[in-house]
């Protein structure tokens, strides 16, 4: 084996144990496989960067802004609050349509968009039926990760798989190529939750409020100013000490029983107030001591005394794109930003003792937030963050009409060859801007950055598998493998095990490029066309069922359905498993080895 060989099985290596191991982001991780790639000569630089600005990239940032735009005029959830909506129907009928409508819309859409905007739909659903929402949202996020194999655009990893094949030599998928396949995958999701799946979803949280769910009493304390208080006659906003302390003033409560709450940065505390204070018990003690103030046992921290017809208590889940994501609410300056006071945080369905403000923050947390009606509503206009309170239903109006005839129009000049899916696609983004159905500045915020980033650092590796030679010696061991002991067939059982194992361990993106070549290399070894073991690999990549760190869609529902890593496990591997064999059974009949 050569040098190239070598350093490519070495960075493969390191990648996938900072993948696993989580030590960087995954688009730093990317990066620094072109970079290594680059620098060590395996590659020439332009080949190394190129997937950076690769069809498959601009395809993915074109398709997000079809979302952005789906997203700003309601078309999403106008469609979520119509086909979920109306007449109570039973748990198992709901469920079943849950995971037909994400599978639907997931197929030209973003799986985690999809996910983001119909959680306050389904939200809205589950407290109206008393159905507990544990018992929606994982089917919500199964079926938009089943949905991502009915078209070709209904992922980012199906693009960067057809650079791939591009790369490769090989004819790349077509549009909709596997739609019947995906469809097939879509009913027996379905079907798995109207049996024996829905007995394994846990049954959680259906009667306690938000306080008693994130347990505020334990970091909320009231506090009587003294009359020697420095704090008297300060405004909120002046007093820093509350700031170095990480402490939030939620609530005052006045002399005479007036109460303020969400105080903006101008109301001046006053001798005998009592002050709602939310942090950390030791920081509170501090200021206790600092500020002379004394504890309070006359005002009861509840629903009650933390909102108002003014202001309320809401849920927030923090969606892709956000710019909080890798950031702490301290860093953001988002308090000073938005007017909003985050009282409880939640990651990976765990609470977060104490500290809110300054833990770095990720896909899929969920805050307990309090504020005024005009900056929650505000806040729903910037999607920082995706506010689980469902709006009213309303017309799409013109720019959602706008947005649906122009993706109808993408897919039909796709569709008969026409023009080339990404030119399509990066046309019809370009006049949703023109005609300000989107603004630029939303267009940004849309931007799966680390999607991206990522697509264009595997195809990178991908590239670089193909050009040492290194995707035809590992094809050399399986095909000699399969002539031995495996017939094509069972090799359709070796790539679903293999990507799927992949998958759980690093990014569905990252395993379908690194399995994609060797799917090529070994088709053309054993004379038998490439497709089965190309869709054999695109769905081990998509079935990521088992883990909720295993894509997007399963982290964002972890903390509004209040689940643990165990309940993946348990409602995610039988379905796995049964998917895997309707897939080994339906993909040698739908793309035939010859």
């Amino acid at each position: 084996m050569d040098a190239p060989s070598l350093i490519v099985i070495a960075t493969l290596a390191t990648a996938l144990i900072l993948f696993i191991t989580d030590a960087f982001r995954y688009e730093v991780i990317a990066v620094g496989v072109a970079v290594i790639l680059a620098a060590t000569r395996v590659l020439e630089p332009s080949e190394a960067f190129s997937g950076f600005s690769s069809p498959a990239v601009l395809l993915v940032a074109a398709m997000y802004v079809f979302s952005a735009a789906f997203t700003r005029w309601g078309v999403t959830e106008s469609i979520g609050q119509r086909f979920l909506g109306g007449s109570k129907r039973s748990e198992r009928n709901l469920v079943f349509r849950i995971v037909l409508l994400s599978g639907v819309l997931s197929s030209c859409l973003s799986n985690a968009g999809v996910v983001a905007i119909l959680i306050p739909v389904i939200g809205s659903v589950s407290r109206d039926t008393k159905i507990p929402a544990s018992r929606l949202f994982l089917p919500l996020a199964y079926g938009s990760l089943l949905g991502g194999l009915v078209t070709l655009i209904g992922t980012s990893k199906n693009l960067a798989v057809n650079e791939v094949l591009i790369d490769c030599g090989t004819e790349p998928f077509g549009l909709f190529d596997f739609t019947i396949f995906g469809l097939c995958l879509l009913l027996v999701g379905a079907v798995y939750f109207l049996g024996p799946g829905l007995r394994l979803v846990p049954r959680r949280r259906v009667e306690s409020s938000l306080t008693e769910h994130y347990h505020v009493r334990e970091f909320v304390t009231e506090m009587l100013v003294k009359p020697s208080s420095t704090l008297i006659n300060r405004p909120v906003g002046d007093a820093a000490l509350f700031q170095e302390h990480d402490v939030t003033v939620l609530g005052i409560v006045r002399p005479d029983a007036s109460t303020i709450l969400a105080p903006g940065p101008y109301n001046r505390i006053r001798s005998d107030d009592t002050l709602i204070l939310q942090g950390e018990p030791d920081a509170i003690l501090k200021l206790r001591r600092e500020l002379d103030l004394q504890t309070s046992e006359s005002v009861e921290v509840g629903d009650t005394r933390l909102y108002s017809g003014d202001v309320a208590l809401v849920e927030a889940i923090i969606p892709p794109g956000s710019v909080l994501i890798g950031r702490s609410l301290i860093q953001s300056e988002y308090q000073d930003h938005s007017g909003l006071n985050v009282i409880a945080l939640s990651k990976g369905g765990k609470l977060q003792g104490g500290g809110v403000h300054q833990v770095p923050l990720d896909v899929g947390d969920t805050l307990l937030i309090q504020g005024h009606q005009r900056d929650i509503e505000r806040a729903k206009r910037d999607r920082e963050i995706v506010i689980l309170e469902q709006k009213d239903l309303q017309p799409i109006g013109r720019g959602g009409l706008l947005t649906v005839i122009t993706l109808v129009l993408v897919l039909v000049v796709a569709f008969f060859g026409l023009m080339k899916i990404s030119i399509a696609a990066l046309a019809g983004a370009l006049f949703l801007v023109a005609a300000r159905v989107v603004q630029p500045r939303e267009v940004y915020q849309a931007m799966d950055w680390t999607a991206l980033i990522l697509i264009g650092g595997m195809l990178a590796l991908g590239r670089a598998f193909q050009t040492t030679g290194l995707a035809d010696q590992v094809a050399g061991l399986i095909s000699s493998l399969a002539g031995e002991s495996l017939g094509p067939k069972m090799l359709i059982g070796l790539f679903l095990i293999v990507t799927g194992g992949l998958t759980q361990l690093t990014t569905h993106i990252a395993a379908a490029v690194i399995m994609a070549p060797i799917a090529v290399s070994t088709a053309a070894g054993l004379g038998i066309s490439d497709r089965p073991l190309l869709m054999a690999v695109l769905s081990g990549a998509s079935l990521a069922f088992m883990s909720p760190v295993a894509h997007q869609a399963n982290t964002m529902v972890m903390g509004p359905g209040d689940y643990r890593y165990k309940d993946f496990l348990r409602a995610g591997t039988p379905l796995t498993l049964i998917e895997y064999i309707a897939a080994f059974f339906l993909i040698p009949i739908l793309f035939p080895f010859n």
